[in-house]
């Protein structure tokens, strides 16, 4: 099992580029989410502290809520985070090609 405190930078660069990637923004992150305990389970968990600026978006604030989720499940594991981040990276170094 994942200890997401081990893997903070990794999960913020990940929903950072991911949201670049979708929606062609960059958008800053800081106090959209926390760290916290689920009662229940008592496993770490991401929850949302969305503030205006993702709130106003819906599109956004789906988009990012879903990816929260799929992390939260385990079923975005820490080895799929890393690759579509390399990935990501990979995409902004390549040279804009335009399409005719």
């Amino acid at each position: 099992m994942e200890n997401m405190l081990q893997n903070i930078d990794l999960i913020h660069r990940y929903l950072s580029l991911s949201i670049t990637d979708q929606f062609y923004l960059n958008v800053d992150l800081e106090g959209e989410y926390i760290f916290t305990q689920n009662i229940v389970s008592k496993k770490i968990i991401i929850a949302t502290t969305f503030t205006d600026k993702i709130r106003s978006h819906p599109q956004l604030k789906l988009f990012l809520s879903a990816l929260i989720a799929e992390i939260n499940s385990g079923r975005c594991t820490v080895d799929l985070r890393r690759e579509r981040t390399r990935y990501f990276e990979e995409m902004r170094r390549q040279p804009f090609r335009r399409i005719i």
